[in-house]
C-alpha cells in the first residue's frame, strides 16, 4: 500500500456529531460524494473511528475495524479504494457507533469520532472536506436476554431496529427516510502517537494485523423441534429438516434454527409484516436445561449439545420493530452462536424472505496437519483447531460468546497453539505487544488487556514472561522494553506474599472447591511459588538468548528445587514444565501419591501443563475427555469439565498443539526456531503423519512400524529410542 501520506501530523482531522456527550451515543452515518473522470490504478486512504466503523463505497461493504486498542494505540486501517470505484459519481459512507458504557468490555473509547484521509481529492475526502453527518432514527441498543435469571455477557449490548424510521440506502445517497444531514463537528487533529502536540485522545498507530473474515456461510441451518415452548406448525418440517424459504413467523411459534457448529457471525435477515410488530432473535451456544427464576446460568446445566427435545433456548437477543417496507438487518458487531430462534410477539406475524450467515474472525491460515490410524484423531483434531479459529479476533479472546477478553492465563496457550498451526505470527506478535500495554505501575500487567475495566491476575503477569519466551524460540527475540520490564515484574510478584490479603484474584485454575480458583494459601500456595520459578527460568532463556548464548543448555540453578508437596496436580504440573523448560532430567509422574493425598486435579485449562509434565505414553487416553466433548455433540471445546458456562473456550484446544508438540516431538530449542528438536511418541499408534507449518517450510514426521522419517528446514536434535542424533536439514530415517 502506497505509504506516502503527510507525516505525523495528519491532514484530515477527527470529526463527530454534537459537542453535548449525550448526543453522542447511537448510530450515525457519515458519507462524501465525489465524481471522477477515470479510477485511479490506486485510490489509497487511512480511516479510524471511536468506536468502530464499518466503511462503505457505493453501497459496498469495503472494510470494518478499528483493530482493537487503547486511546495510546488506537489503530486506523490503511486501505485501497480503486477496485470498488466507478468513473462518475460515487458514494464513501460509514457507519460509526458509539455503544458508551454498554460497549465490550474490551472497546476502548474517548467519544464519537470518525477520521479519514486520502492522497487522492484530500480536499474534497479528508475529513471534514465534503463530509456529511446524520444521528440515523431507528437505530438503538440495550442490553437484552431471554433468560429467566442474570445472564452475564461482556460482549456489548444486543440492537433494536424500528423499521417504522430506519433510512436504508443513505450509504449511496438514496435513502427511504429523510435524514437531518448536517456539518460534521471537527473534534481534534489527528496525530500518530509520539507527535509533539497532544491536542487529541486518539494516539494513531497503523493496523497490526489483517483485516477480518467476512465470508457468506453456505451451509444453511436445520429446524428443530420439540424444545420448550415449541407449537405443532405443518408448515415447518419435522426435527433437522430444511429450512424453508420464505419463513412464515406465525402467532405464538419459534422457530429454532441450527447451524450443527458454533459460529461467530454476522446474521442477516429481510424480514416483513405489520409495521409496529416486534420480531426477537435470540443466540445461544446451546440449549438448557429447564431452569428456574433465579438460578445461576450454570446451575441448570447442558445436555448433550444435539438434545433440543424439552430444553431452553435462551441466550443474548436483537429486535426488530417491522415497518411499511422489508426491513433487513444485519448488526453492528457479530454474534456467536449454533443455535439461532426467531420469534414474534403475540398475536403478531411475520415473513422471512432472506436469512444468511457472514462468518467472521481472524484469517487463521491452518497450514500443519496429523493424522493418524486412530478413528478420534481426526475428530479432536477438528474439535480444537475450530476452537482455536472461533477465539481469534482482531485480539485472542477466553471465549466468543460471553466475553471476547484477551486474557493472558488463556492466551498463552492460544499463541503456542497458532504458531503451531500455521506461519503466521501477527496475532502472536499483536498479543505480546497489547498484553505489554497494561503492564502498572507496581510492575505487574493487568489480567487482560486490552480492557476499560483493570483486573489484576498476578500469576497472568507470569504467564506474560513465559510469552516472551515462546516468542524467542517460535518467532523471534522480544522487544527489549519487554525484557527490561521483567525483572521489576518479578519482583511485584515475589513482595506480594508480604501482604497475601491485598495481592489481588491469586487465580489458578476452576478446580471445584477452590473459591473464584484461588487455591488454598492465594500467593504462598505451592502452585503460584512453583510458576513464579517458571517465570524465572524463563527470563533466564531470554537473557541468554538476548545475549547470543544456547538457550537449550541445562539451567543448573534449578536442579536443587525441592519438589513440590503432593496435595494438587498444579504444582506437580508446573514443577515437571519448570524442569523441561529448564533442560533438567523429567521425573515419573507422581500419581500414587496425589492419588493417596486425594490433591486438587486439574481442569482442561491446567491439563496441558500436567500432560507436560507426566508424558503420557498414550496420549489419547490422556486426552479421553476430549473424545467425549465430541460424542457428547460439542463442535468446540468447553471452558470447563462438568456445568460449563462457556462451550469455546481455547485454553482447552491444546490438543492441537499436543498432538504435534508430544506425539510428533517438535519442539524449538533455538531463537526463532532456527535449531528443532524432534522426540517423537507414538504411544499404542500404529502409525501417525505429522506435518508442522515451521517458519522456514515444513517440517515433517512420519511414523510406522517403528521407523521414523523426518524432514526438517532447520538443523535439528532427532531423539528416537533413546539415542540422540545430530542432523541437517533434509530428509532421515531412524529405526
Amino acid at each position: 500500500m502506497d505509504d506516502r501520506f503527510s507525516g505525523p501530523m495528519w491532514s484530515a482531522r477527527w470529526i463527530g456529531f454534537d459537542p453535548h456527550p449525550s448526543r453522542d451515543l447511537g448510530f450515525f452515518a457519515f458519507r462524501n460524494r465525489l465524481r471522477l473522470e477515470s479510477v485511479p490504478d490506486r485510490f489509497p486512504v487511512r480511516v479510524s473511528a471511536d468506536q468502530r466503523y464499518k466503511l462503505y463505497v457505493n453501497g459496498e461493504l469495503v472494510a470494518f475495524g478499528p483493530q482493537r486498542g487503547d486511546e495510546l494505540h488506537w489503530f486506523y486501517e490503511t486501505l485501497d479504494l480503486a477496485p470498488f470505484l466507478k468513473p462518475g459519481d460515487n458514494w464513501v459512507a460509514a457507519l460509526v457507533w458509539n455503544f458508551g458504557r454498554h460497549a465490550p468490555q474490551a472497546q476502548h473509547t474517548a467519544r464519537l469520532g470518525f477520521v479519514f484521509e486520502s492522497l487522492v481529492l484530500p480536499e474534497q475526502l479528508n475529513t471534514p472536506g465534503g463530509w456529511q453527518v446524520a444521528a440515523l432514527p431507528g437505530l438503538d441498543f440495550e442490553m437484552m436476554q431471554s433468560s429467566p435469571s442474570y445472564h452475564y455477557i461482556d460482549v456489548g449490548p444486543g440492537e433494536k431496529v424500528d423499521g417504522r424510521m430506519q433510512a436504508f440506502g443513505w450509504e449511496i445517497g438514496r435513502e427511504t427516510q429523510e435524514l437531518d444531514w448536517r456539518k460534521p463537528l471537527v473534534v481534534s487533529g489527528a496525530e500518530d502517537r509520539g507527535t509533539n502536540s497532544g491536542g487529541t485522545p486518539w494516539n494513531l498507530v497503523p493496523r497490526s494485523i489483517p483485516l477480518m473474515e467476512y465470508r457468506r456461510r453456505e451451509v444453511p441451518p436445520v429446524v428443530r423441534r420439540g424444545f420448550v415452548g415449541d407449537c405443532p406448525d405443518a408448515r415447518l418440517p419435522s426435527d433437522k429438516g430444511q429450512l424453508p424459504m420464505p419463513l412464515a413467523l406465525e402467532p405464538g411459534t419459534k422457530v429454532v434454527l441450527d447451524y450443527q457448529e458454533l459460529l461467530c457471525a454476522y446474521p442477516r435477515l429481510r424480514v416483513k409484516g405489520k409495521p409496529g410488530d416486534k420480531v426477537w432473535i435470540t443466540y445461544a451456544e446451546s440449549l438448557w436445561n429447564i431452569q428456574e427464576e433465579g438460578q445461576w446460568w450454570g446451575q441448570a446445566g447442558k445436555p448433550h449439545r444435539d438434545v433440543v427435545e424439552g430444553k431452553q433456548m435462551q441466550g443474548y437477543q436483537d429486535c426488530i420493530v417491522l415497518g411499511e417496507a422489508e426491513v433487513e438487518f444485519e448488526p453492528a458487531w457479530w454474534r456467536t452462536y449454533r443455535y439461532l430462534s426467531l420469534e414474534v410477539d403475540g398475536s403478531a406475524s411475520a415473513q422471512v424472505s432472506l436469512l444468511d450467515a457472514y462468518e467472521t474472525g481472524y484469517p487463521y491460515a491452518v497450514d500443519s496437519s496429523f493424522e493418524a490410524d486412530h478413528p478420534d484423531v481426526r475428530r479432536v483434531w477438528d474439535l480444537c483447531v475450530r476452537t482455536a479459529k472461533r477465539c481469534a479476533g482482531e485480539t485472542y479472546f477466553d471465549c466468543p460468546y460471553y466475553e471476547q477478553l484477551q486474557y493472558i492465563g488463556d492466551t498463552r496457550i492460544q499463541a503456542l497453539i497458532h504458531s503451531y498451526l500455521s506461519r503466521d505470527r501477527a496475532l502472536q506478535r499483536n498479543a505480546v505487544e497489547t498484553l505489554g500495554w497494561s503492564l502498572m505501575e507496581n510492575g505487574l500487567t493487568q489480567s487482560r488487556y486490552p480492557s476499560r475495566q483493570t483486573q489484576v491476575i498476578p500469576p497472568f503477569s507470569l504467564w506474560w514472561v513465559v510469552m516472551l519466551y515462546d516468542q524467542m524460540l517460535h518467532d523471534r527475540l522480544p522487544d527489549r522494553r519487554w525484557l527490561d520490564a521483567v525483572p521489576r515484574l518479578l519482583d511485584a510478584y515475589e513482595r506480594l506474599a508480604e501482604d497475601p490479603d491485598h495481592a489481588f484474584w491469586m487465580f489458578g485454575d476452576w478446580v471445584p472447591n477452590w473459591g473464584w480458583g484461588t487455591p488454598p494459601g492465594g500467593i504462598r500456595h505451592p502452585m503460584h511459588q512453583m510458576l513464579l520459578q517458571v517465570a524465572r527460568a524463563a527470563y533466564q532463556r531470554l537473557q541468554d538468548g538476548a545475549s547470543g548464548g544456547d538457550v537449550s543448555k541445562p539451567l543448573t540453578q534449578f536442579e536443587s528445587l525441592p519438589e513440590p508437596p503432593k496435595d494438587t496436580e498444579h504444582a506437580c504440573a508446573l514443577y515437571g514444565v519448570l524442569r523441561r523448560m529448564a533442560g533438567l532430567p523429567t521425573r515419573p509422574w507422581p500419581e500414587s501419591e496425589l492419588g493417596a493425598q486425594n490433591a486438587a486435579r486439574s481442569t482442561y485449562f491446567y491439563t496441558y501443563y500436567k500432560h507436560q509434565a507426566m508424558r503420557p505414553d498414550d496420549y489419547m487416553a490422556a486426552i479421553a475427555d476430549w473424545v467425549g466433548m465430541v460424542e457428547n455433540g460439542m463442535t468446540t471445546c468447553p471452558e470447563n469439565p462438568g456445568h460449563t458456562r462457556s462451550d469455546c473456550h481455547a485454553w482447552s484446544a491444546h490438543p492441537a498443539l499436543g498432538f504435534l508438540q508430544w506425539v510428533a516431538g517438535v519442539t524449538s530449542e533455538a531463537v526463532g526456531w532456527d535449531r528443532a528438536r524432534i522426540e517423537p511418541h507414538p504411544g499404542k499408534l500404529g502409525r501417525f503423519h505429522a506435518r508442522v507449518a515451521h517458519p522456514k517450510g515444513d517440517l515433517e514426521v512420519r511414523y510406522e512400524a517403528g521407523l521414523v522419517e523426518v524432514r526438517t528446514p532447520v538443523p535439528a536434535t532427532v531423539v528416537w529410542r533413546g539415542r540422540e542424533s545430530h542432523v541437517e536439514p533434509g530428509s532421515h530415517r531412524f529405526e
